[in-house]
């Protein structure tokens, strides 16, 4: 029997599977001389992160998850990018792939002081830039101390959701906030293709926490709590914004609450979006 590889668990990114996988066997069958880096978008619970995450299992590479969200400036309170990428000192000579999550985070208002916000942020995607440009990076050690440590055999791959714009470019990224020199190193970019409702479906039905769910209660009909939550994800499927995520909560609620109820389904469903900083 062929083994099943992890790829084979990421449903509704066909086109996307095939340009990832063909940027990994550049960067591994190169060993590591090629490094195409590339931006990632797509609606939130697209499967980005756990596209990437999954390829990395495929082509037996590290993986290091990085979330820009809680990044800060270098040399204030928080947590630098030195001290996000100090991970790569275990990795060793391994060819790595470091995914940046939420990276439209630093580009989106909503702080309450956004010009403080906006410094911050730009100097955190300068430091990328800094990273990017190098072999070698200064990441955060033990006792405080700064490191040498080597940059060489990794990729980057930046993600967000960027509020669900379908089909962003290069010139819709420089109009958001991205410099020129970063889209000069990071000129490759992939959208995840929106879940259709048929996606969703087969999330659920072949979903592993159902099945534990199940294996736990015994006294339940695995295909009365299949067609109950269909029903819902049909019905919110056009206002649903947190994509393959919500099978996973409607599972939980369904055996937590004993059933799913309209009110409580709604209240989980839908989010208010950000705006994107004017620039």
């Amino acid at each position: 029997m062929e083994k099943k590889t992890a790829a084979e668990d990421i449903i509704g990114q066909e086109n996307l599977l095939n340009e990832v996988d063909k940027i990994l066997l550049i960067f591994k069958n190169s060993e590591c001389a090629i490094r195409p880096h590339f931006i990632l978008t797509g609606e939130s619970g697209s499967g980005k992160s756990f596209t990437i995450k999954n390829m990395a299992l495929k082509h037996e590479l590290g993986f290091i998850e990085v979330n820009a969200a809680q990044l800060t400036k270098e040399g204030t309170s928080g947590n630098s990018l030195s001290k996000a990428l100090s991970p790569l000192l275990q990795a060793g000579s391994k060819p790595t792939i470091v995914f940046v999550d939420e990276f439209d985070k630093l580009f989106i208002s909503g702080n309450s002081n956004d010009s403080c916000a906006h410094e911050s942020t730009t100097g955190v995607q300068n430091e990328f830039l800094k990273v990017l440009e190098s072999d070698i990076i200064s990441v955060f050690g033990d006792y405080g101390k700064y490191l040498n440590c080597s940059a060489a055999k990794t990729i980057f791959v930046f993600a967000g959701a960027f509020n669900g714009e379908e089909n962003i470019t290069i010139d819709r990224l420089r109009e958001i906030g991205l410099k020129t020199e970063f889209l000069g190193r990071v000129g490759l970019v992939y959208n995840t293709k929106k879940l259709t409702l048929a996606d969703l479906y087969d999330i659920l039905e072949k979903s592993s926490i159902l099945k534990l769910y199940l294996t736990l209660f015994s006294d339940v009909d695995g295909e009365v709590v299949i067609s109950d939550i269909k029903a819902y994800l049909k019905r919110s499927y056009d206002m649903n914004t947190l994509g393959a995520r919500l099978v996973n909560t409607l599972i939980h609620q369904y055996f937590i609450k004993g059933g799913l109820t309209e009110p409580e389904v709604e209240e989980i469903s839908f989010q208010n979006k950000l705006t994107f900083n004017k620039k």
